[in-house]
């Protein structure tokens, strides 16, 4: 009686509001991203009760719905797990009005600046594949932008409960193979320090037939009202350029740089690839070197994969480490790409 009850509802709220689902869905467009890395350590010089298990997988799914002609409400699930640490999030939700040269955004988003790095998107296993380079914070709230041909400017307002108040002003320019922004962030408590941050700074990218170009670049001022613990400052700079010698044959570096209050924490690290593609298959090799107190790392990566079908490649990871303290050691494993959208 109560699934009869239930369902008489139903078909008298269909029939009352009358939606148009084969509409609805047509209005819709869904994406599905599935990344995984499986392996483990082997130290050649060492017994086997030295290796390490490697798992890693990263798993986001949306979907982007049309409510209105000019409203969208959109929603990103995101999971990621290692060995003994795994995390549901609901990535990005929210909704946006658009009215002729204007957006009005509410959402629940990530704030990320220098995540749009593709040397550092090749090998699974690397800590920067799904960590932004500069900044990350979790934002709710506001935003606002005004477009003017190919220029805009955004402002966001808003917060979480850990860094409290975020707010930024965004100038930027996009076409189709360039885009800038300059930009001023501020945090009411950073995350290492719990001061007050001021950042400015700027991100741009080229992208041409042959070659792409990349740079983010940041200057960070946090402020400290304590006689006992000064305020400081931070510079962090990540340049990269890519070369497409052939369409089967790419080569490029990076280089990342940073320092805290100019004269200690200097940190550097630089990575290079080269890729040849034949046919379904892709090969990558990079090589990777970054220095520490007592001297530099390094470490070569080779990945062999193949297409099984436009969106999913499955291939072979092999890393050789050098680190400046310690036994050479490899880290074999296998990795799988799925990337799959639909309009």
């Amino acid at each position: 009686m109560k699934k009869i009850f239930i369902l008489v509802l139903f078909f008298i709220s269909v029939h009352i509001y009358s939606f148009n689902f084969i509409e609805f869905f047509d209005a819709s467009s869904f994406h599905y991203q599935f990344d995984s890395f499986i392996g483990t350590d082997y130290y050649p010089h060492q017994d086997n009760n030295q290796n390490r298990y490697r798992e890693k997988s990263i798993f986001t799914a949306g979907w982007d719905f049309k409510v209105q002609d000019d409203v969208n409400i959109w929603f990103d699930l995101s999971y990621k797990k290692r060995l003994f640490d795994e995390e549901l999030d609901l990535e990005s939700t929210g909704i946006a009005y658009r009215k002729k040269n204007w957006t009005l955004i509410y959402k629940s988003d990530q704030l990320e600046i220098g995540n749009k790095s593709e040397i550092f998107s090749k090998n699974l296993n690397l800590y920067y594949y799904d960590n932004p380079v500069i900044e990350d914070y979790k934002f709710r709230g506001l935003e606002i932008t005004h477009y003017l041909n190919n220029f805009y400017l955004t402002g966001i307002l808003g917060g979480n409960s850990f860094n409290s108040a975020i707010g930024n002003l965004n100038f930027g320019y996009s076409s189709d193979n360039h885009k800038l922004d300059l930009y001023y962030l501020y945090v009411k408590r950073d995350r290492f320090f719990n001061y007050p941050m001021h950042a400015f700074g700027f991100e741009m990218i080229s992208d041409i037939n042959f070659f792409r170009f990349y740079n983010s670049l940041v200057y960070e001022r946090l402020e400290s009202n304590l006689p006992n613990d000064p305020s400081h400052e931070r510079l962090v700079d990540l340049s990269e350029l890519i070369f497409r010698l052939h369409p089967n044959i790419n080569i490029g570096t990076n280089f990342l740089y940073s320092t805290l209050d100019w004269d200690k924490n200097k940190e550097w690290q630089s990575a290079s690839f080269f890729e040849l593609k034949i046919g379904k298959t892709i090969n990558t090799v990079t090589y990777q070197y970054w220095n520490s107190d007592i001297g530099f790392n390094r470490e070569i990566n080779l990945i062999n994969s193949y297409n099984i079908l436009q969106y999913w490649s499955l291939g072979t990871n092999l890393s050789f480490f050098n680190p400046s303290l310690g036994d050479d050691y490899f880290v074999i494993g296998f990795q799988t790409k799925i990337e799959y959208e639909m309009d």
